[in-house]
């Protein structure tokens, strides 16, 4: 393999990363819900789409533009910070949500919490993958919520090992491991009937 075809394959694992990164794809299953449920109308899309992809990825952008960090923030032991901005995204929305009595949008943010919150303390010791979990949970949360037809985007977890890998931010491991933590919390939540 020559050197512009490595340079060219790092370049799509850039862009599948950035595009099926856990704030967008949180966000396009949050737009998927409300669709279908239209609960809240679009105020209530406009405050999934803030606290499940603006607000969590907001400080990231900055930190990036300011050269604090990369946007993938590569470096296991800057992800904390991130990790707390994000929780902090989604008590606002779980809050809102319980307010305006939209409790139909409930799963995803309680699940996206329990799960940012275990990443967060196993990202003190081990790289788990964020990424693999962005896809997996929200899946998770659309196939329990809206039924099995959306279990085919458990394919998008492919395309995302595939650009961990290639652009070596994470072992094969660390993709599993985020992927089967976040599809069993997500469960867990669900079957519990916690809210």
């Amino acid at each position: 393999m020559n050197e512009g075809s490595r340079d060219l394959g790092y370049r799509v694992a850039h862009l599948v990363s950035l595009a099926l990164s856990p704030q967008i794809y949180g966000g396009l299953i949050a737009l998927i819900l409300w669709s279908n449920y239209r609960l809240g109308g679009y105020e209530a899309l406009v405050m999934l789409i803030l606290t499940q992809s603006i607000l969590p990825l907001a400080p990231i952008v900055y930190d990036t533009w300011r050269g604090v960090t990369d946007i993938f923030i590569s470096e296991r032991e800057k992800r904390f910070r991130y990790f707390l901005f994000t929780l902090l995204s989604y008590i606002i929305g779980m809050a809102y949500l319980e307010l305006r009595g939209y409790h139909e949008y409930m799963l995803l943010y309680v699940s996206y919490f329990l799960i940012g919150l275990v990443f967060a303390v196993i990202t003190f010791k081990w790289k788990i993958s964020v990424h693999a979990a962005g896809i997996a949970g929200p899946t998770t949360v659309a196939v329990l919520m809206l039924g099995a037809l959306y279990a085919s985007l458990y394919l998008l977890l492919l395309p995302v090992a595939w650009a961990r890998l290639r652009m070596r931010a994470h072992t094969f491991c660390q993709i599993v491991g985020g992927s089967i933590l976040s599809i069993l919390l997500t469960a867990v939540i669900y079957y519990a009937k916690v809210f």
